[in-house]
């Protein structure tokens, strides 16, 4: 059944109701105008009325049950974790893990040593050892490493 009779009977409603209790307060009502806002006010209100109707509650997913990452585990071990398994399956080796260990290098010297191979390179160098600068010095392209040659690295990293 089609709700329009009945908003048109609502409409005029209340333009009569308008226009009679402006007359019988004294004032002169102007019928055309009061319908025109009456019309506007009315076609706004039953708009937003059929949308809001015609659209269903967005409902989100609850909370996951099981964690993106296990409890205490640190997000950056899961990169290195990707970026060593990318450079060991990828088709080419890229720079990432070079730089992800050269960067590693850096903040373990710093920590350690308060050196850094910019402002101190002779002692970073020894410091570092030949693996270790090998790396931190590598330009492309650059060489693929094995699980056991990027074990070594991490620590000798871990051990500065």
């Amino acid at each position: 059944m089609s709700r329009w009779p009945a908003r048109a009977a609502a409409a005029f409603g209340v333009w009569l109701a308008i226009c009679v209790v402006a007359w019988f307060f004294g004032n002169a009502p102007r019928p055309g105008v009061i319908a025109l806002y009456v019309a506007v006010a009315g076609a706004l209100v039953w708009l937003f009325l059929d949308v809001s109707a015609d659209t269903e509650v967005t409902r989100w997913p609850g909370v996951r049950e099981e964690p993106v990452r296990e409890p205490g585990e640190d997000p950056r071990l899961g990169q290195l974790r990707r970026v060593v398994a990318h450079h060991l399956d990828g088709r080419e080796v890229g720079d990432v893990l070079h730089r992800r260990l050269t960067e590693l290098t850096d903040q373990r010297l710093m920590a350690r040593h308060s050196v850094t191979r910019e402002a101190d390179p002779e002692l970073a160098a020894r410091l570092l050892g030949p693996d270790l600068l090998a790396v931190t010095a590598a330009r492309p392209p650059y060489p693929r490493l094995t699980t056991t040659q990027i074990e070594q690295l991490l620590q000798r990293i871990e051990t500065l």
